[in-house]
């Protein structure tokens, strides 16, 4: 072999090699996917989806090995900072800026409670897309599934990765059995009877029995109110012996009084538009004979406290104290006497301070703080509650955690027992900035009440909490959205929970819940409040206050 057809033998190998090489490594890399952030067409500001879709469509499309996300570019720009695709050429050049194989663009479209998600998966390299999904839903629950399955119809059509679709749950309705002609007026859902012309008047439902768990009635509902009702509670705060209802929205307070059946409101005072009250409560803490009105205000925009407290003078309702930085809540703890004043502060940094969790008292121009109660460390003012619950006759701790399981905890902080499952569930609130030292907010949606007590007279105290049922079940940490909801007593001891009764489902979801007597007949009533709409532009929002008996 001469020395011109020994070069040419050394080229052909190496050329040789080097194919088989390219061949193995392009082989063995995954697929790179881009996804871009959704457009979201809403009236009200939902932004903080487009980073919901894009956690769970990136946990879902990521195959180790096979298929991978694409998180920034050459420059180490990533794709947070791009806006969404509006049309397939762009995304297509966002994906080759990005090297990737595939780009996701998508778009949801809001119509009050309503939503269409429609999203497309794109080849780019046949500039082809090879999943195209529409699909409509009635709730804004529904974009859960429809995420999860335009991600299975990827997994299955372009990767061969068989998986099962879901189905979003049918959204059940209480009414639609009880609509019957032929049945009794007394046997009506509550929401029938509000459609009549005497819908503030008393209604009465029994409640289709269920086995093993009792049941309380109906006994009263008011009419539906064109608001987002997020708080309530029940005192006497005018001194006249009688109990007033006092509701509170994002930025209004609304007093009411009980009277043959019907709500007739006696006052409303409008906060201003940074305001958002997140909690409410009545206590006379001051020992005056007039109940005062607590109202938590967080300011999102100052990242702030403004809380203040309202007093009847005689003519009107007043400040008696303002901008205030406290968290207020009443809780009713039996070995302190019943109702105390409870106040946290917020920190400099944090939601809410670690000092800790004080009484408050009146000290004749303001309320101080008094003595600090012995709770482990790390617990916040909302969704607590001190008691004998496990009916040992030992007061522990009962506190929500972050994902809404009740936990049962002694004063030293250790666990005693805990939920399999989520309770509770609100939608009020607090945003703040990030702890990664991004632009982003977190969310810290504030927790249910929760009480002990004894409600069925049986001589064993009940845990009495909220069951807001979500759609996605608590997966997503900044979207909720209500399917149904309702109030249960269980007791609990050493064996485990045993459920003693709850009320009716409701649709969507209970926003607060009280143990007092609403109607003042001297007893005790469970009331609530049910939001049916949260509200937008589109379309109002719509409430109502439930009334049952807890004594039978």
């Amino acid at each position: 072999m001469n020395l011109k057809d020994k070069i040419l033998f050394i080229i052909f190998t190496v050329f040789l090699f080097s194919l088989i090489f390219l061949s193995t490594s392009y082989a063995g890399s995954p697929s790179r996917v881009l996804i871009l952030p959704f457009t979201i067409h809403s009236q009200d500001d939902l932004s903080f989806l487009q980073k919901g879709i894009a956690s769970m469509l990136s946990i879902r499309l990521s195959q180790e090995g096979k298929v991978a996300v694409v998180v920034s570019d050459k420059d180490g720009e990533t794709i947070a900072k791009v806006s969404g695709a509006a049309c397939e050429k762009t995304a297509i050049e966002l994906g080759t800026r990005f090297n990737a194989d595939y780009v996701v663009l998508g778009s949801l479209t809001v119509f009050g409670d309503s939503i269409s998600t429609d999203a497309k998966f794109l080849d780019i390299h046949s500039k082809n897309a090879l999943v195209t999904y529409n699909q409509p839903g009635t709730s804004h629950g529904d974009v859960i599934f429809h995420i999860n399955n335009f991600a299975i119809q990827i997994n299955q059509e372009v990767f061969k990765h068989k998986t099962v679709v879901y189905k979003p749950p049918t959204q059940p309705s209480v009414s639609q059995p009880l609509q019957k002609e032929a049945m009794p007026e007394s046997r009506k859902n509550p929401d029938i009877l509000s459609s009549k012309k005497n819908n503030e008047r008393p209604s009465v439902s029994e409640d289709i029995p269920q086995p093993g768990v009792k049941k309380y009635k109906a006994m009263w509902k008011s009419r539906r109110f064109k608001l987002h009702i997020r708080g309530l509670a029940v005192g006497d705060v005018d001194g006249d012996g009688r109990n007033e209802t006092v509701l509170i929205t994002n930025q209004k307070v609304l007093i009411y009084k009980y009277f043959k059946g019907r709500f007739e409101k006696i006052e409303e005072i409008e906060g201003k538009g940074y305001d958002s009250f997140i909690g409410v409560d009545i206590a006379d803490i001051n020992k005056n004979q007039k109940a005062e009105i607590f109202v938590t205000n967080f300011i999102d925009a100052g990242r702030s406290l403004n809380s203040f407290v309202l007093e009847w003078n005689g003519r009107k309702f007043i400040k008696i104290a303002k901008k205030e930085n406290f968290y207020y809540r009443i809780i009713n703890i039996h070995s302190r006497g019943g109702d105390i004043l409870c106040g946290q502060k917020k920190g400099i940094e944090e939601i809410f301070s670690k000092s800790g969790i004080y009484e408050l008292k009146w000290n004749g121009k303001n309320y101080d703080q008094a003595e600090k109660l012995p709770l482990p460390k790390e617990i916040n003012i909302f969704g607590f509650t001190l008691g004998d619950a496990l009916n040992n006759g030992q007061e522990h701790v009962l506190i929500f955690d972050i994902y809404d399981h009740i936990k049962v905890l002694d004063t030293s902080g250790q666990e005693k027992w805990r939920s399999n499952e989520p309770f509770g569930g609100s939608d009020v609130v607090i945003k703040f900035p990030s702890q990664d030292d991004s632009n982003d907010e977190d969310f810290l949606y504030v927790p249910q009440r929760i009480h002990i007590a004894d409600l069925n007279n049986d001589g064993k105290n009940e845990i009495v909490v909220v069951n807001n049922k979500e759609y996605a079940g608590r997966f997503l940490s900044r979207v909720r959205s209500f399917k149904n909801g309702h109030i249960e007593g269980f007791d609990l001891d050493e064996l485990g929970p045993t459920k003693k009764w709850q009320t009716r489902e409701v649709t969507k979801f209970i926003s607060d819940y009280i143990i007092s007597d609403l109607n003042n007949d001297g007893h005790k009533e469970l009331v609530y409040s049910v939001v049916t709409k949260t509200g937008s532009v589109l379309g109002k929002a719509s409430s109502f206050i439930v009334m049952q008996d807890i004594d039978q």
